[in-house]
């Protein structure tokens, strides 16, 4: 069985890039290229030319390939479900390992233990009016995919998998499920990975717009939501009540793309979680508003103005939730 699995799902993205994404692991020094596997996942698109794809005799190379496009999610998904190594790391296909030791010193802490997860930094590169500029994400980050090893055994036995129905923050689900449960977490405080930036990612390129997509936002959270329910309530509470906080800023910040359907999911979500709606939620939930607008909080500076409206407006939806429910008996 190989160490570590690395799963580096493709779609849009030109040749150039999948080779620099490739050849950021076939450069790796300090490691055993007997120890890695590299699977490359085409998300409805052609097999790619192996010419393309010089590695080193030791080293592992695979393509999967399916039709139609299921997004990055499934794709990482079927990368786990056709590899074997012990742990799981997942690499865009635009973005590249920070240097030649990054996989040294990401798998360094399993060669002495093992982990559920090894979380590291990376590097983000922003485009700004005079340039480029790098950005190092947060020391304990629990967001995004990469940067990180993933023990397979840990996924297998919490019953984990990439969401097929999330085709945008699948990272929101699956990435914070499996930290939320891990029991043992190795954080490396250095960056191994770089998020390039991307002129040609629709992704990448109109981000923005996807925040907009709040339904699908709820959509992700009422799945991490009802993981956490069964498999660690002692934090689902907290989980929520933080949900439905910063649902109040995002909500003002962004207007729903599809109004419908966000108030399809928020009920969705506000019935499964119900138990939680009480007096002393509410308060808890009026609490952490006031604080994600304190100095240095994520909605600094912001306004409550508008959260007795906005809680007004989710006793509305679950109101009428019932009332069809009673009009269904």
């Amino acid at each position: 069985m190989k160490k570590v699995s690395i799963i580096i799902p493709y779609h849009s993205e030109t040749y150039a890039q999948i080779r620099r994404a490739f050849a950021s692991v076939t450069m790796q020094v300090g490691v055993s290229f007997n120890d890695i596997e590299v699977l490359l996942v085409g998300d409805g698109v052609a097999p790619l030319p192996n010419a393309l794809f010089p590695s080193p005799k030791d080293l592992l190379v695979r393509q999967l390939n399916y039709e139609p496009s299921r997004g990055a999610g499934v794709a990482r998904q079927a990368g786990i479900d056709h590899t074997t190594g012990r742990y799981i790391m997942f690499i865009d296909a635009d973005d590249e390992l920070i240097d030649v030791f990054a996989l040294k010193h990401l798998m360094a802490p399993i060669s002495v233990q093992d982990y559920d997860l090894v979380v590291a930094r990376y590097t983000k590169q922003q485009r700004g009016r005079q340039g480029f500029n790098y950005v190092l994400s947060a020391k304990r980050d629990w967001k995004a995919a990469y940067g990180k090893l993933y023990q397979r055994d840990y996924l297998t036995r919490v019953g984990l998998r990439w969401h097929p129905d999330l085709r945008i923050f699948e990272d929101t689900y699956f990435v914070g499920s499996a930290c939320e449960l891990a029991q043992n977490i190795y954080y490396l405080d250095q960056s191994v990975y770089v998020w390039l930036w991307n002129p040609n990612s629709t992704v990448r390129k109109n981000g923005h717009s996807f925040d907009h997509q709040l339904h699908v936002w709820a959509r992700s959270n009422r799945y991490s939501l009802a993981v956490l329910r069964q498999k660690k309530p002692s934090v689902w509470p907290r989980d929520f009540y933080r949900y439905m906080a910063d649902l109040y800023y995002r909500q003002n910040q962004h207007t729903p793309a599809d109004p419908v359907k966000f108030a399809e999911e928020q009920t969705a979500l506000l019935v499964e979680n119900r138990t939680l709606w009480t007096n002393e939620g509410e308060q808890q939930i009026r609490d952490l508003v006031a604080r994600f607008r304190q100095p240095g909080e994520s909605y600094a500076g912001q306004s409550a103005d508008g959260l007795d409206e906005y809680m007004k407006d989710q006793d509305h939806l679950l109101r009428e939730a019932f009332l069809r429910e009673v009009q269904n008996d």
